[in-house]
């Protein structure tokens, strides 16, 4: 059977998407030759943006397939990895940034409806069905829910650990470029249209990982333990994250391992802040104070290396670490009273 977009299909898409953007939406053919459109003078042209962006998104393992030009995107659409066709938009580029995921499972949407119904299709649901029922199955595993498994071609019973990717903006080229990189029985489920769940097998994941990262370079990705169920790997993976994109949210890759302890942390209630760690904290004046203070968490109390990486004077490090002892009354040269301030900037950060 060929695949292709017929212009039945490609009008709907349009109409659909009239209802989100009611003026300047085409679709066009796997060529870039434009089949339905909200502006009628536009049929039968070819647009170049569509073609170019149709002929990498067949090239390239990358999920970030959208192209712009001026206050145009093109975005490709797929139907069993073939790309069959584009949608194109004009307006407010931002705008169009955050709708493009929607029209392109709007669009992917349209095409598979008349295959949803074939025994393909079924299987395909009832396997995604389980590994979701996986990701939030809480209890023990029963024999049944493992032979289940097993007549899908999923072991649950082997040692798994949850990835998480979190800020995903295009849900179905995401999944796309994942199913190019897993190998062997590792599996992934699209939470929602921002958070795609890998599932890996414990062992050597290292060169997945590195492949994720490189691919997936702008959102953040946790890693979770392998623990007994994998859901209890998926809530270290998501607590991993939570900490991660509170202390630091420059950073890409947030692993269990250096998170643990200070999610642990954001679940004391009963600790206040004291006033002289919030001035710390809040007030501009004090950022050289707080930066010092961070670093010298971070170096363990290593002054000599604090100094190398602030490109300070010892007397300058003495002075600050005295006025920071002076607000907060706490001496970071203590390991008690440094162990107390962390504690605090860590739940300062968490709250924010």
């Amino acid at each position: 059977m060929s695949v292709y977009l017929s212009v039945a299909q490609a009008q709907n898409i349009v109409f659909e998407l009239m209802e989100i953007i009611p003026k300047g939406v085409s679709v066009t053919d796997e060529h870039g030759s434009i089949i339905a459109s909200s502006n009628a003078s536009l049929l039968g042209k070819r647009s170049k943006l569509a073609a170019e962006c149709i002929e990498q998104a067949g090239q390239l393992q990358c999920y970030n397939e959208r192209h712009y030009s001026g206050n145009q995107t093109a975005t490709p659409i797929f139907f069993r990895n073939i790309c069959v066709g584009a949608i194109l938009m004009a307006g407010d580029v931002e705008r169009i940034k955050r709708i493009t995921s929607i029209a392109k499972a709007v669009g992917e949407n349209i095409i598979c409806q008349p295959y949803f119904n074939s025994a393909e299709q079924a299987g395909y649901v009832m396997y995604y069905e389980y590994i979701s029922e996986w990701l939030n199955h809480k209890e023990e595993y029963t024999l049944s829910f493992i032979r289940r498994g097993v007549r899908l071609g999923i072991d649950v019973t082997l040692p798994y650990y949850a990835v998480v990717l979190d800020g995903i903006w295009n849900p179905v080229s995401a999944q796309k470029a994942v199913e190019k990189i897993l190998t062997g029985p590792n599996y992934y489920l699209c939470r929602n249209n921002s958070c795609l769940v890998l599932i890996l097998r414990e062992g050597d994941n290292e060169a997945v990982l590195r492949q994720v990262m490189e691919i997936f370079h702008d959102v953040k990705i946790a890693i979770g333990s392998v623990e007994t169920s994998l859901n209890a790997s998926f809530v270290v993976a998501q607590n991993a994250l939570f900490a991660g994109k509170h202390l630091h949210p420059a950073n890409i890759l947030y692993d269990y391992r250096d998170y643990e302890f200070i999610y642990a942390l954001s679940r004391i209630r009963d600790l206040k802040i004291n006033q002289g760690m919030l001035e710390l904290l809040e007030q501009p004046q004090h950022r050289e104070l707080l930066q010092t203070l961070e670093l010298y968490i971070e170096e363990s109390g290593n002054s000599p290396e604090v100094i190398r990486k602030l490109f300070i004077h010892r007397n300058t490090l003495k002075y600050r670490l005295d006025k920071i002892q002076e607000l907060t009354g706490k001496n970071p040269r203590s390991f008690q009273d440094l162990f107390y301030l962390y504690v605090q900037y860590v739940l300062y950060r968490l709250t924010k």
